[in-house]
This record gives structure tokens, C-alpha cells and sequence, in this order.
């Protein structure tokens, strides 16, 4: 007889929760990160496509999801959950010093 352990089902994780396992800034963050990707996917297309008729639907594609990314990131900035990056040192203020 095999001692192999049976594969787990989906099925076994279905909870009765209406908690989130994860939390909304991460799914904002997730999401942002797969439009900026797609955004980059249809840069690479212009660039690969053969048709030039077809960069001008690119580049509108492009100013539209660019508007949607706007308002993602509007409501990640009224969360706060939008830092800053750090910035580099003002070079006149350590002059001054």
C-alpha cells in the first residue's frame, strides 16, 4: 500500500468570513503595480508592432489608462497609503552648513 499523502482540496479553505484576508492598502498597491505593468505591455507592443496604424489605439489606450492609474493613486494619497520616496539631500542647504 502507498503512504503518499492525499493532495489537499480547494474546497477545505472556503470560510464563512467576510474579513479580507488581505488588506485594502495591499490590494491598492497589487493593482497599481499590474496597471503600470500593463502600460509598459502596451509600450512594448508599440514598439513591436509592424502596423504603424495601430500605435495611434496604443497610445489612446495608453492616456486612458493613465487617467485610471490617476484616480487609484488619488485615493491611495487620501488613505495615506502613498508615501514618499526618499529625495535627495539639497545640495544648497548643505552648503550652507
Amino acid at each position: 500500500m502507498c503512504s503518499l499523502p492525499t493532495p489537499m482540496s480547494y474546497d477545505q479553505d472556503i470560510t464563512d468570513s467576510e474579513e479580507p484576508p488581505f488588506s485594502d492598502k495591499l490590494m491598492a498597491f497589487h493593482f497599481s503595480l499590474m496597471i503600470y505593468a500593463g502600460i509598459g505591455n502596451y509600450g512594448v507592443s508599440i514598439s513591436e508592432d509592424q502596423r504603424t496604424d495601430m500605435d495611434v489605439d496604443y497610445y489612446r489606450l495608453i492616456a486612458e489608462i493613465l487617467k485610471y492609474s490617476e484616480d487609484g493613486a488619488n485615493i491611495m494619497i487620501a488613505n495615506e497609503w502613498l508615501e514618499q520616496p526618499p529625495l535627495a539631500a539639497n545640495r544648497r542647504d548643505l552648503a550652507k552648513d
